[in-house]
């Protein structure tokens, strides 16, 4: 069983939020899921290369990287883009 884990949110996952209500309509039901189980799911994929020991919600068209912080308690969600931009290196 996961440890209980808090939610913290990066102010660029936040924005894309605001911009994509279509996202943010399901943003609770995808935190409670994430909640449930972190790192399994049907929605779920483990990353590899440069986002090593991070993870991807795929919802639809739209993808959210998170990382699992059990040192801290935490699961912070630190990037949310369309399908074809989430993997381009902000500046």
């Amino acid at each position: 069983m996961e440890p209980a884990y808090e939610v913290d949110v990066n102010g660029n996952v936040a924005r894309f939020l605001r911009r994509h209500p279509d996202l943010r309509s399901k943003w609770d039901d995808v935190v409670h899921r994430v909640l449930s189980n972190p790192r399994r799911g049907p929605h779920i994929d483990h990353l590899k290369g440069v986002w090593n020991c991070s993870y991807r919600w795929n919802e639809g068209t739209y993808r959210i990287k998170y990382e699992v912080l059990p040192e801290t308690g935490e699961i912070y969600f630190y990037d949310a883009n369309t399908r074809g931009d989430v993997y381009k290196q902000r500046r």
